[in-house]
């Protein structure tokens, strides 16, 4: 057998010498120089490969999972049924889960809680006059003080009030802190319902029946309603929220109670007149008076303007109505239902028909320099002491009633309606 052959200089016997080691260790030819710069790039372009592969099966089944969630679509009766969140009957099972129909084949049926807004159509009103006599009460009459008249309300039938082809309905709106008023607003009462007394209902709704109207609801459209009316500190502010979402609900005229009728009479408001909004002298719709049929946009538009003005204020005692949820709110309102249609407006209008949002329209009537003409704004006259007697408080005096009894402590909304909920504790006081 032939003896391995050893390095030169290599002893059989003891480790190999340095520059036989070297000679083992150092390349033999410059072709092996080209050998290892091969495999260098062969494996870079085996590395490329790979996060190809690996980019094109990502891409793969992002694109199979699209065209499954497509699938899962086009059988459902609607868009929002696969995209929020299942719900369960009793026994456990996915009420959204797939079914087989008579045909074989698989279909997916929406079923929402009744606590899902989506799709689900607001309350009908079949007797909005009975609706409207219930919640006012104004079969129960109550003792005023002496210098105080009591008011009722002037009450027709549907037929009357909802005739055939007429959008805006034939009702009148007023709210008080109560029925029991001084006799120059008694009397601007009664001079409304002998200018429209023949055609329209007109319903006074004290405290209570602003109250009864706002909290023993279920409001879908409103969810935030209950909640911010919270951080509402002056009545001006309750009463401006208050008639938006009145009119939005029932339709009709709101009127401030010392307003009265001057050019406006019971044929007024034309049939086919979806809004009616007469000009104050800003020369912007006014908000003391204006009628509008029920669910017109500008109504839900100015209401949740409000609402979100109010629910983030640093300050709920600070609460000047005017510029949170009064004339400023209403001419948003006006405002963006204007830009949903993509009209540009600034809310300073002159007399006409305008067209916005879902194919509604407002009907504005009168001029800034005879803000008067249809509408006396101020037709009481002596107001400032008749309020007091009928105890009514200004915002300006809410104001400092609401921060003596906090100690001049500042109360943001928020903080408001975090201790609503987790302070069961906490002295709630209702100034308005």
């Amino acid at each position: 057998m032939d003896e391995p052959k050893l390095a030169q200089g290599a002893e059989a016997d003891g480790p190999p010498s340095g520059s036989a080691t070297k000679q083992k260790l150092a390349p033999a030819s410059g072709n092996s120089i080209g050998g290892t710069g091969s495999s260098g790039k062969q494996k870079k372009q085996s590395a490329r490969t790979l996060l190809k592969v690996g980019l094109f099966m990502m891409v793969a089944f992002h694109f199979s999972w699209v065209a499954k969630q497509l699938s899962v679509l086009g059988d459902s009766s609607s868009l929002d049924g696969a995209l929020i969140a299942p719900e369960y009957d009793e026994d456990g099972s996915d009420v959204r889960a797939s079914s087989i129909d008579a045909g074989g084949r698989t279909t997916r049926v929406r079923h929402t809680s009744i606590y899902d807004p989506r799709g689900r159509p607001l309350p009908k009103h079949e007797s909005p006059n009975a609706e409207l006599q219930a919640l006012v009460s104004s079969r129960e009459e109550y003792d005023c003080p002496n210098e105080l008249v009591y008011v009722k309300d002037h009450v027709m039938p549907d037929n009357v009030t909802h005739p055939p082809g007429r959008k805006i309905p034939y009702l009148f709106h007023i709210t008080a802190k109560s029925r029991c008023m001084t006799a120059g607003f008694a009397e601007n009462i009664e001079r409304w319902k002998r200018a429209l007394g023949s055609k329209y209902s007109i319903y006074i709704h004290d405290d209570d029946a602003v109250n009864k109207f706002i909290y023993q609801r279920q409001w879908m459209e409103f969810p935030e309603l209950k909640e911010v009316m919270g951080c509402v500190t002056a009545g001006a502010a309750k009463a401006d929220i208050w008639r938006y979402v009145m009119v939005w609900e029932y339709g009709g005229i709101y009127s401030d109670m010392d307003s009265s009728p001057n050019k406006f009479s019971v044929d007024s408001i034309r049939d086919g007149d979806d809004a009616f909004f007469p000009l104050e002298m800003l020369g912007i719709p006014a908000q003391y008076w204006f009628a509008a049929s029920p669910r017109h946009p500008v109504m839900y538009l100015s209401a949740k303007h409000s609402l979100q003005t109010m629910a983030f204020r640093d300050d709920i005692s600070n609460n000047n109505a005017a510029k949170t949820t009064g004339p400023g709110a209403f001419k948003s309102g006006f405002i963006l239902w204007s830009q949903f249609a993509n009209v540009n407006t600034n809310g300073y209008v002159l007399e006409g028909t305008y067209s916005g949002s879902h194919g509604r329209t407002v009907r504005v009537v009168g001029s800034r320099g005879n803000s008067n003409e249809w509408i006396i704004r101020e037709g009481v006259k002596g107001k400032g002491g008749a309020y007091k007697t009928m105890g009514m408080t200004h915002f300006h005096a809410t104001k400092q009633q609401f921060r003596e009894t906090h100690q001049n402590r500042v109360v943001g909304c928020l903080e408001q309606r975090y201790r609503m909920h987790t302070d069961m504790m906490a002295d709630w006081v209702n100034i308005v």
